[in-house]
């Protein structure tokens, strides 16, 4: 008699125990995230200027592939952003102004061949962000961990337009800087945040390689 008691009154503890958990989990108010704040460095309410990442065309060594949404291309696969191909040690800069949130580095295994990137993801405001990939075919890590020694930003550094992101590593021919913008996560077309004078400059650029080719195609 004295054991069903003892059992009894474990299964209301246990009750009353699971009861609060339950109660603490719904009542839990979940994290807020900060809004963003460039604290005046710029005007963040729209990204309608943003422009190239060298600074001079002559530091580009050729032009691999734009922006797609589908495979009607001249490269023939979708493809999120636009590929820089630079001569080795050659300036990268910012196109835009904005907060470095985040540097990460990755490594892929392919048939065809080994991929690593170093990414640069800097912040313009709540919904756009634009990231800088230096991407290699190398399996290397010397080759990744040298790459990562060339930047000049720091996550929590501020940058403007024209600032030196870094100095881009080429040991390889198909090497290149792998440029997206995104809004809110999901890529669009660089077009729809670039000036009149800076897209021109660009397509002067992809021109002088591919001289039918547009910068963006759906």
């Amino acid at each position: 008699m004295q054991l069903k008691k003892i059992s009894n009154l474990i299964f209301i503890v246990a009750i009353i125990f699971m009861a609060v958990i339950i109660y603490m989990g719904m009542n839990q108010q979940p994290e807020v995230e900060e809004p963003f704040d460039n604290e005046g460095r710029y005007d963040s309410t729209i990204l309608n200027n943003m422009g190239v990442i060298y600074n001079d065309s002559l530091d580009i060594a050729h032009w691999n592939n734009g922006y797609s949404e589908s495979t009607n291309c001249p490269w023939g696969v979708t493809h999120s952003g636009l590929d820089y191909i630079f001569y080795n040690n050659s300036i990268v800069i910012a196109a835009a102004p904005g907060l470095v949130e985040e540097i990460y580095m990755g490594w892929q295994i392919l048939p065809y061949n080994n991929i690593y990137w170093v990414s640069v993801q800097i912040k313009f405001n709540e919904s756009m962000t634009i990231t800088y990939g230096f991407e290699g075919n190398s399996a290397d890590a010397g080759v990744w961990s040298q790459q990562e020694a060339m930047l000049d930003v720091e996550i929590g550094d501020w940058v403007t337009k024209g600032d030196q992101i870094g100095r881009f590593l080429r040991p390889t021919e198909y090497d290149h800087v792998h440029f997206s913008i995104y809004r809110y996560n999901q890529a669009i077309c660089p077009r729809l945040a670039m000036g009149e004078d800076d897209y021109n400059e660009i397509m002067s650029l992809i021109h002088t390689f591919q001289p039918t080719w547009e910068l963006c195609y759906p």
